[in-house]
C-alpha cells in the first residue's frame, strides 16, 4: 500500500506544493506523466467522480491489436498504486479502486515526440479544465518541433533565474538539501560564463529551421476535392513569388518575328501614398498632374520589322534526371503561403536570448535545379546570329542630320491630305535653334557662382534667347549644326571581349582557384544587380503531390535572374592581369521580404558562419595532405581569431585570406560538401542545390583586338591570358552555360580636332527593332531629346535560337565620369537644399573633369552577352557587319571642345541657380531642388527617379514636350523675382518634401510662408536634434516640431473601422465639420475641410491634410504610453499628457460634464453644435447602446493622427500658428531616452492673431451648415440675423471707416504756469 511514505516525505511533499501542512486538501483533478516502457503519457485522477482519464498510452493501431492483451488495462503500469499514493498525500479517501471508470483518448505518435506531446496535453488539460460533466477539453496536437521550442523558451530561462537564486540561498542552505542533489561546479560556471546560453541558441536554431521546413509545423492548407490543375491555380493566385512558372519541357514551339513590335501604352503609376493621406480639400489646393506619361521620355518608332524565324523543332534542354538533385520530400508550395513569423523571445536575468529572423527566412523553401536550369539558349548550334548584330532600321530616305522635328520648324501641311501647297505651311517664329557652339557663344561671361548670370541661366537653365533688352524667345538645340563628318574608313572599328559569366554544377579549372577561409564582408551582394542572365529554377511541389504514391510528378519551373539568388563569393582565381570572382549560389533558399516583396540575396552572417564552420572548412581539411594540417583553419572561430589586425580587432574592408587549392583538390572538396549537406539532414538542408558562378569583369583590355597583333584575335588572347580556366570544359554545355560579351567600338582618326561620339536615338532605337529585342531602357544623356544609348534584351523565343541575350549600347566619353564601381552617386537633394561643402564640392569636381577630356576623342561602343559559340561567330564576321552599319550613320561626332563645354556651363548655371533660390528661400524650395538636383544629375548619368514630388514635377511641367519642342530640358518659365520661382509646380513644399530635405527644412519653410504672407510673424528659433530608437524628450518634441513626417507613420484606414456603426460615423463627420467651422477664412492656406464620410473625416486630422489647409501649424508631441517594454520610462517626461483613446471625453463630453458659458466649446454644446447632437443621441438609447457608441467613439480617437491641442479652449495657438497634438502610437521610436539637455528658455510671448469667429457670428455659420433643425423643421432665421446678413454685405472699407474725434476748444497762448497744472 502506502505504508512506504514517512511522515517527513509528507510533510516534504505538501511543502513543495504549497498544500496544507495538516488536514485534508480540497478535492480537485490531478494531472501527472507517467513513464513506462521508455514511453510518456499523460493521466488524470478525477476523486469526486472517480474518472481515470489516460491519454496518448499508445501510439500505434498495432500496439492496440495484441490477441489476449487488454490494451486499456491500468494495471499494467501501476495505474491504481498511483491512485492510492496521490490520494494518501493528498489526504483523501481512496474507496474501492476497482469501482473506477478507465477512460482513454489515443493518437497516431511518431515514438520521438511523446515527452514532448505529453506536456502540452497536460497544459491544455490544466489550462481548460474540465467541463460540467467531467469531459476533456478539445485537445489539439501540435508538430515535436514547435513543442520543444516553446519548452526551450520556458526552461532557458528558468535555468539562468534558478541558478541566480540557488547562488543567494548557498550561505544558508536549506535542512532538506541533499548532497546529491547539489549541482556541479562546473554546471555553475557553464551557466554563469554565458557557455549554457550558447548551448541554448544553438538548439534553438536547428529546432527553428527543422521547423520551418516541417510540413506539419507550417499548417498545410487541406486539399480534400480539388483536382491537380484547379489546386495549384489557386496557389499561384494566393502566392505572388510563383507567378510565371510553367513546365519548359511542355511549352509549343512558335514561330517568332512576324510582326512589328508596338510601343506599349504606359500607364499612369497608381495613387501615391502621400495622396492617400491628404482629404479631397486638401488635395483641391494642389496642383494636380493630368498625364504622367508626359514626366517620362517619349520612345522612337521601329519601322522595320525583325527577322522572321520558324518554329523550333530540335532539342531544347538537357535531359531530366531524377538523381541531379534530391525532389522527394521537400518543403511544398504550401510553406510557402504560411507565414514564417519569428518566435518571442526567450529572456533571461542577465540578458535576452533573440530568435534571429535568418532563422526563420534563411531556411529551405523547396526549390531545386536540374541538369538544364542554367541553360538560357536552346541545344543547338546559334541561328541567324549575324542577322541580329548592328541590322540597320531606318528606311531609305531617312535623313540622320534632321533631327528638327517639324513641330519646331513648322514644315508641315495644314491641309487634311498632307498636301504641300504653297501658303498651306505654318510659319514658327517663337523658337529660334541653337547649335551648342552659338548656346555657349550667347552666355560666353562666366562670372563666379555667388554672382548672378542673366545670359547664362536663360541659355543652360531656361532655355531662352537673350538680348541686352531681356529675354528672348525660346530656343531648340540641335547639335546637328556642330556635327564633324567622317566616312567609314576614318572610323577604326575595335573588337574585344568584356566580360565571362560562367554558370556551372561542378567547377574545373586548370590552374588553382583561391578559396576564402572566412566569409567575406559585404555590404551588398556580389551580383547586386541585373546582369540579365536567369537560371530556371524548379518550384516546390504541391502538398497533394508531395501526398501521392509514385514519386513526383509536378516539374513547374521558373526562371529567376542570377540576382535574385542568394549567393556568396567563395573565392577568387587571380593572375597578374586580372581577377574572376567565383561565388556559390543556394537556390533553395530564395525568398522575398514579407512587406516590400523584394528579392533578398544578401545572406546574413549567422548563414554563411554556419556554412563555413560545418561545410566548407571541414570539407578542406579532408581533402587536403596531413602536411597541410598545420596550415589549415579548422574552425571558423581559428580563423577569425587569426585574422586579426595589430589593434585586436577582427575582419575588415578587404578580401579575406584565401587558400589555394588546384582543380583535382577542390572537386573533392565540393564531393565532401555534398556529403555533408545531405549527413546534415534538415539542420543543412538549405545549402542543398548549389551552383557555382564564375564572373570576369573588365577583361577588355587584356582581349581587344588581340592585344595589338599579339594574337590572332579576341579569343585567342582571352584563352591566353586567363590560362588558368578549362575552356574547352567551359565551352561544353553540358557542364553549364558560358555568356560572353563582344564589345565593338568606334573611334574616329581626328587628330587635329578631338570629338565625342553619341548615338543618335531613332536610328539606335529603329536597329533595336530590326533585331528583335525588347523595349529596354533609354538613356537621354544630359537629357537630350535625340541622343543617348540604349540597353535591352531580346525577346525570349528568339534568344534561345540566336544566342543573343542582351545589347548594349553607350557613348564612350562616360568612361571620363565613370566610378570604379560603376554606380552613379551624386549628392543628395537635401545637401543642394542646404549648399552643403559636399554639393559645392561635386559641382567644382564634376566642372573640372570635364575641363580635362576636351582635348580627348571618345568613340561610342555596341556591346552582345551571347553564349560561347555564338561569340565565335561574331568574331568572325564582325568588322564586316561593322562597316555596313556604319554606313546607316547611326552616330553623331561632336568637337570634344563643344561637348564638354556645354556639360561643364550646364552644371555651373545649375549651381548657381541653385544658389540663387537658395537664397531667396520660396515656400517650395524642396520642389525647385529637386527638379535642378535632377537635371544635374543627368549631366553625368541617366538618374532614376525616386523621390515622388520629382516625379509629380517633372509631369507638371510636360517634361516630355519640352524635350521634343527644346531639343534639351529646360525649366522655360522659371522666374527668380516671382514668389515661387515657378508657377507650373507645387507651390508649397508639404511635410513628406520637407523630410527629405532635413530636420530643419520645416522651419525653413515657414519662415518663406509667413514672409509671403504679411500676417504672419518671424519664426522662433529651432534646434536640430537627430532620432534614434529612444530619443530624448526634449529630441522628440524638437523633431515632431519641424518634421512629424520623419518620425511618424503614415496614417492608414484600418479595416476594424468598416463595420462602424452609422451614428459613430455621422458623430465625427460632424464633429470634424463643426470644429473647422470655428476658424476664420484667413487661417487656411486651401479649402475649408467639408467631409462625409468617417474615412475623409479621419484623413481631414493627418498631418499631411492639416499642413495643406492651414496657413501655419505647430506639431507638439504627446507623452502618453512612450514608455519601454516593461512599463518603465527610462528618460524624463513633462507632465503626463492625456491617451488619444481618453480624448474622446474631451471633445464628446457626457450631458452632466461641467463647462463654462461664453467659451469656444459653448456654441457646441447648444443648438445645433454637434456636442448637443451627441447628448440628444445618447439620450435616445438604453444603458449598454450608450456604452457601445462611447466606446466606437474611443476607437475612432485611438486611430486618428492628430488633434487639436484643446483644453479651455476648442483651438490653441502658438506664435500665430495652430497647435495641434500628435498620435504617438504613429511614433517611430521605442521608448522615451534617457537625456540630460538644459532647459532652454521660452520664447517672449507676442499678441496673437485672432484665430476664432465670434460666438454669434460661429452660431450663424452654424446654422447656415443646417437645414433643418433637431425636431427635422427648416431652419428660420430671425430679423436679426437677416439685419447681420445686410451689414455683412458692406464693404470692409466702409465698416471701419475712421470717423475723426470732435475739435478742441481753443485756449489762449501762451499758458500760465497754474492752469499747465491745473491741466
Amino acid at each position: 500500500m502506502v505504508k512506504d511514505i514517512t511522515e517527513e516525505e509528507l510533510a516534504c511533499f505538501r511543502r513543495n506544493n504549497f498544500l496544507p501542512h495538516e488536514g485534508t486538501c480540497p478535492v480537485v483533478p490531478v494531472g501527472f506523466i507517467v513513464h513506462y516502457s521508455q514511453h510518456f503519457f499523460v493521466a488524470i485522477f478525477d476523486y469526486q467522480r472517480r474518472n481515470v482519464y489516460v491519454l496518448g498510452r499508445h501510439i500505434s493501431v498495432e500496439t492496440l491489436q495484441v490477441d489476449g492483451i487488454d490494451p486499456h488495462n491500468w494495471c499494467d503500469w501501476n495505474g491504481p498504486e498511483y491512485w492510492r499514493r496521490i490520494a494518501f498525500l493528498h489526504g483523501w479517501c481512496t474507496g474501492d479502486d476497482t469501482d473506477l471508470s478507465i477512460m482513454t483518448r489515443d493518437w497516431l505518435q511518431n515514438g520521438l515526440d511523446c515527452g514532448p506531446i505529453a506536456c502540452s496535453m497536460l497544459e491544455q488539460c490544466f489550462c481548460s479544465g474540465l467541463d460540467a460533466n467531467g469531459n476533456l477539453p478539445h485537445l489539439d496536437l501540435q508538430c515535436g518541433h514547435l513543442l520543444r521550442i516553446k519548452m526551450l523558451r520556458m526552461l532557458a530561462g528558468r535555468v539562468k533565474l534558478s541558478c541566480s537564486d540557488y547562488l543567494m540561498l548557498l550561505d544558508n542552505p536549506q535542512a532538506d538539501w541533499q548532497g546529491d542533489d547539489m549541482p556541479d561546479e562546473d554546471v555553475i560556471s557553464m551557466i554563469q560564463n554565458g557557455r549554457h546560453q550558447a548551448q541554448c541558441l544553438k538548439l534553438l536554431r536547428t529546432l527553428i529551421v527543422l521547423s520551418a521546413t516541417c510540413s506539419m509545423c507550417q499548417r498545410p492548407v487541406p486539399v480534400q476535392e480539388c483536382t491537380l490543375p484547379s489546386y495549384n491555380s489557386i496557389l499561384f493566385k494566393t502566392n505572388k513569388q510563383l507567378a510565371g512558372s510553367r513546365s519548359r519541357n511542355s511549352m509549343i514551339a512558335r514561330a517568332v518575328g512576324t510582326h512589328l513590335q508596338l510601343e506599349p501604352v504606359e500607364a499612369p503609376p497608381g495613387q501615391d501614398t502621400i495622396d492617400s493621406q491628404r482629404s479631397e480639400p486638401a488635395t483641391a489646393t494642389r496642383r494636380r498632374v493630368k498625364n504622367w506619361n508626359l514626366g517620362s521620355y517619349k520612345r522612337f518608332p521601329r519601322p522595320i520589322a525583325p527577322l522572321p524565324l520558324a518554329a523550333y523543332t530540335g532539342s531544347r534542354w538537357l535531359k531530366d534526371d531524377r538523381t541531379f538533385d534530391d525532389y522527394e520530400g521537400g518543403p511544398t508550395i504550401e510553406m510557402l503561403l504560411a507565414p514564417r513569423d519569428t518566435l518571442p523571445t526567450m529572456t533571461f536575468q542577465a540578458g535576452e536570448l533573440h530568435v534571429s529572423t535568418a532563422w526563420v527566412d534563411w531556411v529551405d523553401h523547396g526549390y531545386r535545379i536540374t541538369p538544364g536550369s542554367f541553360h538560357i539558349f536552346y541545344q543547338c548550334d546559334p541561328i541567324a546570329t549575324m542577322a541580329h548584330i548592328m541590322p540597320i532600321g531606318t528606311m531609305d530616305s531617312h535623313d540622320p542630320s534632321h533631327q528638327v522635328p517639324d513641330r519646331v520648324t513648322g514644315n508641315y501641311s495644314l491641309e487634311r491630305h498632307g498636301s504641300h501647297r504653297e501658303g498651306h505651311q505654318t510659319s514658327v517664329t517663337d523658337v529660334e535653334i541653337f547649335s551648342a557652339a552659338e548656346l555657349i557663344d550667347s552666355a560666353n561671361y562666366d562670372p563666379p557662382l555667388h554672382d548672378e548670370c542673366r545670359f547664362g541661366c536663360n541659355a543652360f537653365v531656361r532655355g531662352r534667347a537673350s538680348n541686352c533688352f531681356g529675354d528672348g524667345p525660346a530656343l531648340y538645340l540641335d547639335l546637328e549644326r556642330d556635327a564633324v563628318k567622317f566616312s567609314e574608313q576614318e572610323i577604326e572599328t575595335s573588337v574585344d571581349i568584356d566580360s565571362i559569366i560562367w554558370t556551372t554544377k561542378e567547377f574545373r579549372c586548370r590552374g588553382s582557384v583561391g578559396i576564402y577561409i572566412t566569409p567575406p564582408f559585404q555590404t551588398k551582394p556580389g551580383i547586386f544587380k541585373h546582369n540579365h542572365t536567369y537560371v530556371d529554377i524548379i518550384i516546390p511541389q504541391s502538398e497533394e503531390d508531395a501526398s501521392m504514391p509514385g514519386g513526383r510528378t509536378e516539374w513547374l519551373s521558373k526562371r529567376f535572374p542570377m540576382s535574385a539568388i542568394p549567393h556568396v563569393c567563395i573565392g577568387r582565381i587571380t593572375s597578374a592581369s586580372s581577377t574572376l570572382n567565383l561565388y556559390i549560389a543556394f537556390p533553395r533558399m530564395i525568398h522575398q521580404h514579407p512587406t516590400n516583396g523584394r528579392r533578398i540575396t544578401l545572406m546574413p552572417k549567422e548563414v554563411l558562419d554556419i556554412f563555413w564552420d560545418r561545410v566548407l572548412l571541414p570539407s578542406i581539411g579532408d581533402c587536403t595532405d596531413i602536411s597541410w594540417a598545420p596550415y589549415l583553419k579548422h574552425t571558423l572561430e581559428e580563423a577569425r581569431y587569426k585574422a586579426r589586425g595589430a589593434d585586436g580587432r577582427k575582419g575588415g574592408w578587404g578580401p579575406p585570406k584565401a587558400i589555394p587549392l588546384s582543380d583535382d583538390d577542390f572537386r573533392d572538396v565540393q564531393e565532401r560538401m555534398a556529403g555533408r549537406i545531405r549527413d546534415g539532414d534538415g539542420e543543412l538542408s538549405m545549402y542543398g542545390s548549389l551552383f557555382f558562378i564564375l564572373e570576369g569583369k573588365g577583361i577588355k583590355l587584356l582581349t581587344k583586338d588581340g592585344q595589338r597583333g599579339r594574337f590572332s584575335g579576341p579569343e585567342q588572347a582571352l584563352c591566353r591570358n586567363l590560362s588558368d580556366l578549362d575552356w574547352p570544359y567551359m565551352m561544353d554545355r553540358t557542364h553549364g552555360e558560358l555568356l560572353v560579351d563582344v564589345g565593338v567600338s568606334f573611334t574616329p582618326r581626328s587628330p587635329e580636332v578631338p570629338v565625342v561620339g553619341v548615338w543618335r536615338l531613332d536610328a539606335l532605337e529603329a536597329s533595336f527593332g530590326a533585331g528583335g529585342y525588347k523595349r529596354g531602357e533609354m538613356h537621354h544623356h544630359n537629357t537630350l531629346s535625340r541622343y543617348g544609348a540604349l540597353q535591352a534584351e531580346m525577346q525570349q523565343e528568339r534568344c534561345q535560337q540566336t544566342h543573343i541575350a542582351f545589347r548594349s549600347t553607350y557613348n564612350l566619353y562616360y568612361e571620363s565620369i565613370r566610378t570604379n564601381s560603376n554606380q552613379a552617386s551624386f549628392i543628395s537633394d537635401s545637401d543642394a537644399y542646404k549648399l552643403s561643402q559636399s554639393y559645392m564640392a561635386e559641382c567644382a569636381e564634376i566642372t573640372k573633369v570635364v575641363e580635362g577630356c576636351k582635348e580627348k576623342t571618345y568613340g561610342v561602343r555596341d556591346e552582345y552577352r551571347v553564349s560561347g559559340h555564338a561569340a565565335r561567330i561574331i568574331l568572325e564576321n564582325v568588322e564586316e557587319k561593322a562597316r555596313e552599319y556604319l554606313k546607316s550613320e547611326p552616330v553623331l561626332w561632336i568637337p570634344s571642345k563643344i561637348w564638354f563645354e556645354l556639360m561643364r556651363r550646364r552644371v555651373r548655371e545649375i549651381q548657381r541657380t541653385q544658389i540663387s533660390i537658395v537664397k531667396k528661400n520660396p515656400p517650395n524650395l524642396g520642389i525647385l531642388t529637386g527638379v535642378l538636383n535632377h537635371m544635374l544629375r543627368s549631366t553625368t548619368s541617366t538618374p532614376i527617379v525616386y523621390d515622388s514630388h520629382v516625379r509629380e514635377s517633372l509631369a507638371l511641367l510636360e517634361y516630355r514636350n519640352i524635350l521634343e519642342t527644346a531639343g534639351m530640358f529646360f525649366v522655360q518659365d522659371f522666374d527668380i523675382n516671382s514668389e515661387t520661382c515657378l508657377d507650373e509646380v507645387q507651390q508649397i513644399d508639404d511635410v513628406h518634401v520637407l523630410a527629405l530635405m532635413g530636420v530643419n527644412a520645416k522651419a525653413q519653410r515657414d519662415r518663406a510662408v509667413r514672409r509671403t504672407d504679411p500676417w504672419q510673424s518671424t519664426e522662433s528659433e529651432l534646434e536640430e536634434y537627430p532620432l534614434g530608437r529612444t530619443p530624448t524628450w526634449t529630441r522628440l518634441k524638437a523633431a515632431i516640431a519641424n518634421s512629424p513626417a520623419i518620425i511618424m507613420r503614415p496614417w492608414t484606414w484600418s479595416p476594424r473601422l468598416s463595420n462602424t456603426q452609422l451614428s459613430i460615423g455621422r458623430l465625427v463627420v460632424k464633429f470634424t465639420n463643426h470644429v473647422w467651422l470655428m476658424l476664420t477664412e484667413e487661417v487656411f492656406k486651401g479649402m475649408r475641410p467639408r467631409p462625409t464620410s468617417l474615412q475623409e473625416a479621419m484623413k481631414c486630422w493627418t498631418i499631411t491634410s492639416i499642413d495643406d489647409t492651414l496657413t501655419a501649424v505647430a506639431f507638439e508631441a504627446c507623452n502618453a504610453g512612450l514608455q519601454d517594454n516593461t512599463g518603465v520610462t527610462p528618460g524624463r517626461m513633462g507632465p503626463k499628457s492625456r491617451p488619444f483613446l481618453d480624448r474622446c471625453t474631451l471633445f464628446f463630453p457626457i450631458p452632466d460634464a461641467a463647462h463654462r458659458d461664453n467659451t469656444q466649446w459653448s456654441g457646441l454644446w447648444e443648438g445645433d453644435g454637434y456636442i448637443a447632437d451627441f447628448h440628444r443621441t445618447m439620450q435616445a438609447m438604453d444603458e449598454d447602446q450608450q456604452e457601445v457608441l462611447k466606446q466606437g467613439l474611443r476607437e475612432v480617437f485611438s486611430e486618428l493622427h492628430c488633434l487639436p491641442a484643446s483644453g479651455a479652449r476648442v483651438w490653441m495657438q502658438k506664435n500665430d500658428a495652430i497647435v495641434f497634438m500628435t498620435n504617438p502610437t504613429f511614433y517611430k521610436i521605442d521608448c522615451i531616452g534617457r537625456g540630460g539637455e538644459s532647459q532652454q528658455r521660452a520664447p517672449r510671448a507676442r499678441r496673437k492673431m485672432k484665430l476664432i469667429k465670434g460666438k454669434r457670428i460661429f452660431a450663424a455659420d452654424l446654422m447656415d451648415t443646417q437645414p433643418f433643425d433637431a425636431d427635422g423643421n427648416p431652419q428660420r432665421k430671425t430679423e436679426k440675423q437677416k439685419r447681420r446678413e445686410v451689414q455683412m454685405r458692406m464693404t470692409m472699407a466702409k465698416r471701419n471707416k475712421r470717423v475723426p474725434p470732435p475739435p478742441r476748444p481753443p485756449r489762449p497762448f501762451p499758458l500760465t504756469a497754474l492752469e499747465d497744472i491745473a491741466e
